[in-house]
């Protein structure tokens, strides 16, 4: 019933784009091109989105590639226009005041002032589209691999310097494919991490999940790699999922843990489960995954957390857990200063980068792939995190 909500509410919103487009273009600019989009703009959003939805359904590549691309582009010109349009209507009634004062004749505006009104009434508009194209294109921007530290007081000398490649969110067969996950391993070598977790929504194709966990257990580490699982395992099929990622070498945890040493000191990690719901309060239910996960667990000097929701930070220090490693929001896609422009609205969301509550740390990564094409200063990541040993508290 939401899916079928959301899809009218937007259908709807693209035939009110359809309408302030024409009407803006009647009064404005006159322009047959902009006559044509506005025609055309409401029904690509319905041509695509069955695309996709058919490409999903019957697992077909190229024709999901297209739906996914087409629906992406199209919502977000219906979403550009939607939120620009009214202050083109501002702009020019505006100017058209102004420049009316201006004139002998009242009714009567001249050639060159009534390009300038056009102009600076379509400025808003262009500017916006500008920014939504380039969303689109850093979409497909090349991986960063932030350095981020992690300082802890308590931190035992073996782990003083110890690195953590992280990855999240691959979502490998959508716009990305194995080639990419290989170059960014093959890009990631020069940084030496010590051990690798990778955070859920791994492979929206889940006939290359398999082959993504071997590549992945081929990069040469000294200490042991993990997964956990997201809400794309579910979506794709939790059985399979569970089944293609086990076939691969690395172990995946869920609701588990496992535990390695380094000389004497021991390290555990656990996977915590996904709650799937798109609904705000999981804490419910991260809090039963995190029961089960450290269900007799031994003792240890260190422990690490994969939950692909950041929000397991609220129960980390209640199960002793130092470092949770999330994703899932994809930073919100937009960025603003290296957090996420959504940090202002949703403060305990914990979107994009580093976060601390009491002595437990979180790292939330904008992830290496996507479902939905569009980040804007919000760039693929795959995060190097370096634990360091401080002589106080402070961080």
């Amino acid at each position: 019933m939401f899916l079928i909500f959301l899809i009218s509410l937007l259908v709807s919103a693209a035939f009110l784009d359809r309408w302030l487009l024409t009407k803006a273009n009647n009064k404005i600019w006159g322009s047959k091109i902009v006559q044509l989009l506005a025609k055309t703009l409401p029904f690509a959003f319905v041509l695509f989105a069955p695309l996709w939805a058919l490409g999903t359904w019957q697992d077909v590549a190229w024709l999901r590639l297209i739906g996914a691309s087409g629906t992406s582009l199209s919502l977000v010109l219906n979403i550009v226009v939607l939120l620009s349009l009214p202050f083109s209507f501002l702009v020019s009634w505006i100017v058209s005041r102004v420049e009316k004062n201006k004139s002998p004749k009242k009714d009567i505006i001249d050639p060159s002032r009534r390009l300038f009104l056009k102009t600076a009434a379509a400025t808003v508009p262009v500017l916006a589209i500008t920014g939504a194209g380039t969303g689109l294109i850093s979409s497909f921007s090349q991986m960063r691999f932030p350095q981020v530290t992690m300082k802890y007081p308590n931190l035992p000398n073996a782990l003083d310097g110890f690195k953590i490649l992280h990855l999240s969110d691959l979502h490998l067969g959508y716009y990305f494919g194995l080639d990419h996950l290989e170059k960014t391993l093959l890009d990631a070598e020069k940084y030496q991490p010590d051990m690798i977790v990778v955070t859920g929504d791994i492979a929206d194709d889940l006939n290359i999940m398999t082959d993504a966990m071997k590549l992945i257990g081929q990069f040469k580490t000294p200490f042991p790699k993990y997964a956990s699982i997201g809400n794309h395992e579910y979506f794709r099929g939790i059985k399979k999922s569970i089944k293609m990622i086990e076939a691969g070498p690395i172990p995946l945890l869920l609701n588990k843990h496992d535990l390695f040493k380094i000389g004497d000191t021991k390290i555990l990690v656990g996977g915590a489960d996904d709650p799937v719901s798109l609904r705000s309060d999981i804490h419910g239910f991260l809090d039963n995954s995190l029961k089960k996960t450290f269900s007799n667990s031994p003792e240890a000097d260190f422990k690490l957390l994969m939950s692909h929701r950041p929000r397991a930070l609220d129960l980390a220090s209640k199960f002793g857990v130092d470092l949770t490693l999330s994703g899932h929001t994809h930073g919100g896609q937009v960025g603003f200063a290296g957090r996420s422009f959504w940090d202002i609205f949703n403060e305990n969301g914990y979107l994009w980068g580093s976060y601390q509550k009491e002595n437990a740390r979180l790292y939330t990564s904008a992830g290496m792939g996507h479902w939905f094409p569009f980040r804007l200063n919000c760039p693929l990541e795959a995060p190097v995190i370096t634990l360091i040993k401080t002589p106080s508290a402070v961080s």
